[in-house]
């Protein structure tokens, strides 16, 4: 019997039964799980190298799992074997002085800043999911509110120890390799098993900085998008910044409202932090009961928190911008939602952010499969995606999409995906590739690890013609 949760809360990431899942259980509750034989829990490289080899010997494919928060197929296994990176849970070294840290790959982000911010330091770019792992963040990318300024999460890995598909273990560095380090990070685990790896960090305390939010509102669709453009390609001084697009139906018409934050230093006061705790003590609040209470409320709350959303606080932690949106919103709590991602040219976001708005609308009037419609949209300045489209400056645009499940079908959903990825490579852009794509040759072009990957492959062709020259 299938267990349909209720609430993200309800389900462990850890648990025998999520081994059957991943994140498109958050867009689809009643999918069937589909359960591995068997399992590996390394606790070192030796152990990894152990799995790995064991799996060849036998003529058996291994999946690399960390906590399942893809929607892309890329961590299931129907009676195969997976290897969850959970044990690899250990952070080896620190070095405050130099501002790096080594970790291995299972350990959680969420908690590696908490352990970091007794030494006054920090992670610069970190998931707003508290499941989220180090070796899963390297395996896709890794954006936040932050990526104006640090890139992707990828771009602060310095090294990385990996386990190759025939059991080798090898290692590389920014410093010395870095195209073989492209061509492992974000390659959602198809070129390797990462086993550790080593972080850049900034000194910051993100738990007691406070920091002044210049939020902006709009009715207007092109009034949001004339004011998040111009953040987006020059976002001056802000430290932090997102923006938010929302599309609620109402009867034959819509509620559509705009926001755009950014986050800047201001002076600590206690007037300040009394301001912050009230504004995001009620946020909490109300992501703590989503789950616990009946769904007619669960649903009110919901809007509630996605009306806390558009109407942030004035003044923020670092930490409560970074987890703001898993914290006051349960993704699986009334409408169920999918969110399909694109990463996209800078000089290219008004036109694709319009022609992927129109692909929600259309597909919301023709089916009635997406209930509300919402667009986050952040600026990235990532050299690993610049090394890739040759374009300085990037920016995200997440359609985050409340669904009726029952008229979100296969068809539809595949339909709708694949008319995005075309848009998407008609404007340059890429797939963020934990969240569904299509799986036809258009892939290599919506995967920018497979750039990397396509150009590292060149090298090693033309160093092996060379050598038998």
């Amino acid at each position: 019997m299938t267990h349909v949760p209720t609430a993200h809360s309800s389900f462990s990431h850890d648990s025998i039964d999520a081994l059957g899942y991943d994140w498109e259980r958050i867009a689809n509750p009643h999918l069937e799980p589909k359960y591995p034989f068997k399992v590996y829990f390394p606790r070192t490289t030796e152990d990894v190298v152990a799995a790995v080899k064991e799996t060849v010997q036998l003529g058996q494919k291994l999946t690399v799992r960390s906590k399942g928060h893809s929607s892309n197929d890329l961590v299931l296994v129907d009676h195969g074997n997976i290897l969850c990176t959970q044990r690899l849970g250990n952070v080896v070294a620190l070095d405050a002085t130099a501002g790096t840290v080594v970790v291995q790959a299972g350990v959680v982000l969420a908690e590696l800043d908490e352990y970091l911010k007794d030494h006054g330091l920090g992670l610069p770019v970190i998931g707003d999911h508290n499941a989220i792992t180090a070796g899963g963040f390297a395996s896709v990318g890794g954006i936040s509110p932050a990526s104006h300024r640090h890139g992707m999460f990828i771009d602060n890995v310095l090294e990385l120890e990996y386990v190759t598909f025939d059991g080798k273990i090898e290692t590389c560095s920014r410093a010395k390799t870095s195209g073989q380090l492209d061509r492992i990070l974000a390659g959602t685990g198809q070129f390797g098993i990462i086993t550790k790896l080593k972080l850049r960090l900034l000194r910051v305390d993100k738990f007691k900085t406070i920091l002044a939010n210049e939020r902006e509102l709009f009715r207007d669709v092109d009034a949001f998008l004339r004011a998040s453009e111009r953040h987006i390609e020059n976002p001056a001084d802000a430290v932090m910044e997102r923006g938010l697009w929302l599309d609620f139906p109402l009867g034959d018409r819509s509620l559509t409202v705009g926001q755009f934050s950014s986050y800047r230093t201001t002076t600590q006061s206690p007037w300040k932090r009394a301001l912050e705790r009230v504004g995001y003590g009620y946020l909490h609040a109300i992501g703590y009961w989503n789950g616990m209470l009946p769904l007619r409320v669960e649903v009110l709350l919901k809007y509630l928190g996605i009306a806390g959303i558009v109407l942030s606080p004035r003044y923020a932690t670092i930490k409560n911008i970074e987890t703001f949106t898993d914290r006051t919103l349960d993704e699986s709590v009334g409408d169920p939602t999918r969110m399909l991602i694109a990463l996209a040219p800078a000089d290219h976001y008004e036109r694709l952010f319009r022609a992927l708005y129109q692909l929600c609308l259309r597909v919301r009037a023709r089916t009635g499969a997406i209930t509300f419609i919402s667009i986050y949209v952040k600026a990235i300045s990532s050299p690993y995606l610049t090394r890739a489209s040759k374009v300085e400056r990037h920016c995200e645009l997440m359609l985050y999409l409340g669904l009726d499940a029952e008229r979100m079908t296969d068809t539809v959903l595949n339909e709708m995906v694949s008319e995005m990825d075309d848009l998407c490579i008609a404007h340059g852009a890429f797939r963020y590739m934990h969240s569904k794509t299509v799986k036809d040759q258009r892939r290599q072009l919506v995967d920018p690890n497979a750039v990397h990957a396509a150009r590292v492959q060149r090298v090693i062709d033309e160093r092996s013609d060379a050598a038998h020259a």
